[in-house]
């Protein structure tokens, strides 16, 4: 019975993950139609103007101080980037849709990833898993950990 129940968590966490792979696979600016009430805040711009991911990209291949807040169909995520070429990604909240032990699991944590001026990894901002092996941190250990199943 009990072995019944954890196949079925780890199917249930597998299905979820899985919906957060491809929701993440993409950047969702690029898939939203013009218009769309999409939130994205910044704050405060490294240059006047600057409030989506291909701004912040540009910003952080720069290593320019940056901060980006982006909602999407997934949830919401704070980007940062520095003068000294540190990213860090912070996934703040997932949809109302998400079960409670996958935003247990996932909500408020961050992982920060170093580069090089001009080699930065887009995917860090465009997608939630690729990209992660030049990472550290407690969202890239949960998102590792729910991809291994027993």
């Amino acid at each position: 019975m009990a072995k019944t129940i954890e196949k079925r968590v780890a199917l249930m966490l597998a299905a979820g993950i899985l919906i957060l792979f491809l929701a993440g696979c993409s950047s969702p600016s690029q898939n939203l139609p013009a218009g769309n009430a999409q939130n994205i805040t910044n704050a405060p711009p490294a240059s006047p103007g600057c409030g989506n991911e291909a701004c912040f990209i540009t910003a952080a291949n720069n290593c320019e101080s940056m901060n980006l807040t982006v909602t999407d169909e997934v949830g919401t995520f704070s980007f940062s980037s520095s003068k000294s070429c540190v990213f860090t990604k912070t996934l703040v909240s997932l949809n109302a849709n998400e079960t409670r032990e996958m935003k247990n699991a996932l909500e408020g944590k961050s992982m920060y990833c170093i580069y090089e001026k001009g080699n930065f990894d887009q995917r860090w901002v465009t997608s939630l898993i690729y990209g992660l092996e030049n990472c550290q941190g407690d969202l890239k250990d949960r998102l590792a950990d729910l991809t291994i199943f027993p």
